[in-house]
């Protein structure tokens, strides 16, 4: 009885890692410029852990939040919420490390391993530094435009997390290829298509084939998607294939606003 005790505690540790209590803050990650914020859902229509939102912006707070925000052994739950809350750790308005806290599990997911945490501290944090927050949205047709607004938008102290628009492409376009004796598969029409493609550019490029519905709906063609400059539609030349409108892209910057 006793053996079987002792393997069934054997067994019950094991889907546990052995790991020291850690707290999302330590000297190696925090510094002067260090802001951490928790934040609940906003997708989620009952704010269920709203009460939870809270803002660390300087020593002292982060000091106070950081046993609070201790976590322990890995866990074998592996369950996450939909839900699910998150604590951001912020330099200079951009995302450095982050942490999603399932409150109704009590876990807490680091780099896709989940630990055993108690997530009924983090009231403790919100009420001495709550939280109000927003969600704002913008788009902007070029780099140039974004680029006049930047300094004002990181310049402002209620705009807390910020995530850039990304300009890798400008637009993209279509190019539709027969399926024959030269271009049996996707394969051959990408062989053919991207060396044309990197002799007109030197910015980076996307040269792929989806499952669109005119790929599904007629298997006798392939249609590929060229993401790149503009000059690279301008300057491409494809003699007898249909090559699609430019199509150019919207950019959007995302913007977690404190409102309180």
């Amino acid at each position: 009885m006793i053996k079987q005790l002792l393997l069934t505690l054997t067994i019950a540790c094991s889907s546990f890692a052995t790991a020291q209590v850690t707290s999302m803050i330590d000297a190696k990650n925090v510094d002067a410029s260090t802001k951490i914020y928790g934040m609940a859902s906003l997708s989620d229509e009952a704010k269920t852990y709203n009460k939870y939102n809270f803002s660390l912006e300087n020593s002292t707070a982060i000091q106070f939040a950081k046993p609070l925000l201790e976590y322990g052994y890995q866990s074998s739950n592996m369950q996450a919420q939909d839900n699910g809350f998150m604590v951001y750790m912020v330099k200079d308005k951009k995302v450095v490390d982050q942490w999603l806290i399932n409150p109704m599990f009590y876990n807490v997911f680091r780099d896709g391993i989940a630990y055993t945490y108690d997530a009924d501290k983090l009231a403790v944090i919100a009420d001495k530094y709550p939280l109000i927050f927003s969600e704002d949205k913008r788009q902007y047709k070029n780099e140039k435009e974004y680029q006049k607004q930047r300094q004002a938008l990181f310049a402002d102290p209620y705009n807390l997390i910020i995530t850039e628009p990304d300009f890798t492409y400008e637009g993209y376009f279509e190019v539709q290829f027969p399926k024959n004796e030269q271009y049996k598969n996707v394969e051959a029409v990408d062989a053919y298509l991207r060396p044309i493609v990197e002799k007109l550019t030197k910015k980076k490029f996307e040269v792929s084939y989806s499952l669109s519905e005119k790929n599904i709906m007629d298997r006798n063609q392939f249609t590929m998607t060229i993401a790149s400059e503009e000059n690279v539609y301008k300057k491409i030349k494809l003699d007898n294939l249909q090559k699609g409108n430019w199509q150019s892209l919207t950019y959007e910057a995302i913007i977690y606003r404190k409102t309180n």
